[in-house]
């Protein structure tokens, strides 16, 4: 490691990501992509982008966020863009929380939170989900700190309904709370409604997931005006450019096109449905899943020999060595066809075929 890195950075943890590889030798259901490409419209926009990336890009996103703003009834004021939803949280951290100012969140969730907090000093309050993995939305009453959550929650997939988001921030008037709404369009409840009612509510979303951009990095958010603006100047104070002329295009087109991602949300759906059942059906143990992959737990062997048999024939699932979660794998769900490759190698793995 360099000397020259400052000594507060040099245990910083690390985001293990999942595997990578791509080509035609493997299926990826390891890392919550959408199966299926962009629209049509996103890669004719981005065509027509590519002869002015001489120009800088809109630092404020104008054309993106009328887009957003337009699509989900809000104004432009109400709504900002990040270079995936990633920089959103991160910046929301900046802005709210601090040495003295933690964060309350789940105790199993999305782990690039952590990361955020090693790196800014803000210590993490964890709430222990019930032994279902359902988050009880009691630890959050009241807590009078700034609130965290994915909804639904990764990597299990479930989901608070609105009314209890709705105490949680209600009864922490003088602290934000952030839903994480990444898998949202895949069956849970938008927390938009209470936009309105609290100033305190920040609702965060990708174009990663349901609009098939995971590789053009584009988040955003929904708050009240006052809110936004909070946000904003921190984004402008250290990452004024962040979202791309490739990605607003993109994402402008991707919204235009609104019907390509609701068909693909159902099919995606359906084939969760498929996986669901047919999981259970060779035994594993399944939550109900409201997001784009499923929690599953293999009763006929461990969930790390699994992942590295599927691994064998070419199927990517994820699993993390931790304690509560280790006997688990969380599958991406991609087309119904990789979905019923991954039932023919279990079925093999498991001597069934």
């Amino acid at each position: 490691m360099s000397r020259f890195l400052l000594e507060k950075h040099r245990n910083l943890p690390a985001y293990v990501p999942g595997d990578h590889e791509e080509g035609d030798g493997f299926i990826r259901l390891n890392t919550n992509e959408s199966p299926f490409p962009p629209s049509p419209a996103v890669r004719e926009a981005v065509d027509k982008e590519i002869g002015r990336l001489n120009y800088y890009n809109d630092p404020d996103c104008t054309a993106l966020r009328q887009a957003l703003s337009g699509l989900y009834g809000l104004s432009p004021n109400q709504v900002i863009a990040g270079n995936g939803s990633d920089e959103l949280l991160y910046l929301a951290f900046m802005a709210f929380a601090d040495g003295t100012h933690p964060i309350a969140l789940p105790d199993i969730t999305y782990g690039y939170y952590d990361l955020f907090a090693a790196s800014l000093g803000v210590p993490l309050v964890r709430k222990t989900l019930r032994e279902d993995f359902s988050i009880d939305y009691r630890d959050y009453l009241g807590v009078g700190q700034t609130v965290l959550f994915p909804n639904p929650n990764a990597p299990t997939g479930l989901a608070l309904p609105l009314e209890q988001i709705a105490e949680i921030v209600a009864s922490n008037p003088e602290n934000v709370v952030i839903v994480d709404e990444a898998y949202v369009d895949f069956g849970g409840e938008t927390c938009l409604p209470l936009m309105k009612q609290y100033p305190n509510l920040l609702i965060v979303r990708t174009f990663s997931k349901s609009r098939s951009l995971a590789g053009a990095r584009l988040g955003y958010a929904f708050a009240q005006r006052e809110l936004i603006a909070a946000l904003n100047t921190v984004r402008n104070a250290v990452n004024l450019y962040s979202v791309s002329r490739m990605a607003q295009a993109a994402g402008i087109a991707a919204i235009a096109d609104n019907d390509y991602t609701l068909a693909n949300c159902r099919k995606i759906i359906e084939a969760r449905d498929y996986t669901t059942r047919m999981l259970r059906a060779l035994g594993f143990e399944v939550l109900d899943s409201l997001g784009n992959f499923v929690f599953a737990k293999p009763r006929a062997m461990s969930a790390g020999t699994l992942a590295e048999r599927l691994r064998e024939r070419g199927i990517l699932v994820r699993h993390w060595d931790r304690e509560r979660i280790r006997d688990y794998l969380r599958i991406t769900i991609g087309t119904m066809q990789e979905m019923q490759a991954l039932e023919a190698a279990i079925e093999m793995i498991f001597g069934r075929a």
